[in-house]
């Protein structure tokens, strides 16, 4: 029982986590994206509300079966390499944009 309450605990997070960050990243097309969770513009506040809700269902289920410390280093090992691959991948390509779109090869 308590693996599959990991399981469903990290599973809620990761999943939350990445849908997160892509409707943030379309949110934001010509826009980086900061490396803080509750400053990205353009996310509407009903999507802030349900991934924190889901991030707090699952760090407290995960605080139900595991100690506190292990709760939040599982937590944060599975939400943040995803969203920061997925921050890095859009930042660089809307710096990349910005500059082909400064050089145009045309006089």
């Amino acid at each position: 029982m308590r693996i599959m309450t990991i399981t469903a605990a990290v599973t809620i997070s990761a999943f939350t986590g990445i849908t997160y960050i892509r409707y943030a990243s379309k949110a934001n097309r010509n826009r980086c994206i900061p490396p803080i969770f509750h400053s990205i513009p353009n996310v509407p506040t009903w999507i802030d509300l349900i991934s924190w809700s889901a991030w707090f269902v699952s760090v407290l289920l995960l605080c139900r079966t595991l100690p506190l410390w292990a709760s939040i280093a599982i937590f944060y090992a599975v939400v943040l390499p995803p969203w920061e691959l997925i921050r890095r991948r859009h930042n660089h390509r809307v710096r990349s944009l910005a500059t082909t779109a400064g050089h145009s090869e045309v006089p």
